[in-house]
């Protein structure tokens, strides 16, 4: 009955409505988490932070392990201006939920955006260390390496994700395959088809002529080549949000 309840309160226009199916779902299963972490939400999106802040402190003493919790209690401190208590927050819920991937995103992109840009990678690897399959940590590293022009942390971005993710994703599967076969590919996690495409068009510069990006000819402005991948980059990122 709760997820019918979750379900109608998306659905209606009225924040009465909304508020009263929250409520009453909250009151037939008191246990279900996700109810209190909506509740929350909704109270946080109409500007009632002591509310919200209330909401959520409920659903993380029923369950201190559930990850979305700690991103919900850190979105209510940052929208109410507490900027302080966001990355403690999310330093917390990765303690209580270190296999929650998007808690590391989650703190990384905090952290890259009030400029510690050093903290934010090594959270990024830290959660790809343990995570090595969840693609948006592999993105968002991405984002920063292309926002700082680091085009060899790019370069060893890709070659590290070659490693994890299927080379040939973006092939489509062969009509010899069987079904199950099938089945696993499109099961298998993707990269960012500009990530893959760019960096790896770096690794193969690299490779062949010391690369034009970091060795740009006397007849070229370094600074302007460097800007255009970077821009590049930076385009085909926001293609694949």
């Amino acid at each position: 009955e709760y997820l019918s309840y979750i379900s109608v309160a998306t659905l209606l226009m009225s924040d009465s409505f909304e508020y009263s199916l929250f409520s009453e779902g909250v009151k037939n299963s008191p246990q279900y988490v996700p109810l209190y972490q909506g509740w929350a939400l909704l109270e946080m999106r109409d500007g009632n932070h002591q509310a919200a802040r209330k909401l959520i402190t409920e659903a993380l003493t029923r369950n201190k392990k559930n990850g979305h919790g700690w991103r919900v209690a850190a979105e209510i401190e940052e929208a109410d201006g507490n900027f302080g208590l966001v990355s403690l927050l999310l330093r917390r819920g990765i303690e209580c939920a270190p296999g929650d991937a998007e808690l590391y995103r989650a703190l990384g992109d905090h952290l890259a955006g009030r400029g510690k840009f050093n903290d934010a990678r090594a959270v990024y690897e830290k959660g790809m260390e343990l995570n090595p399959t969840h693609a948006p940590l592999y993105h968002s590293l991405a984002e920063l390496e292309a926002r700082l022009f680091n085009v060899e942390g790019l370069a060893l971005l890709n070659k590290r994700a070659l490693q994890i993710f299927n080379r040939n994703a973006l092939e489509p599967t062969s009509f010899s395959s069987t079904n199950s076969a099938r089945v696993h590919s499109r099961r298998k996690p993707t990269l960012s088809r500009s990530i893959a495409v760019l960096a790896e068009k770096i690794v193969n510069d690299e490779e062949n002529s010391e690369t034009q990006i970091t060795t740009p000819s006397s007849s070229s402005d370094p600074a302007a080549t460097l800007d255009k991948v970077a821009d590049n980059l930076i385009e085909g990122l926001l293609e694949d949000i």
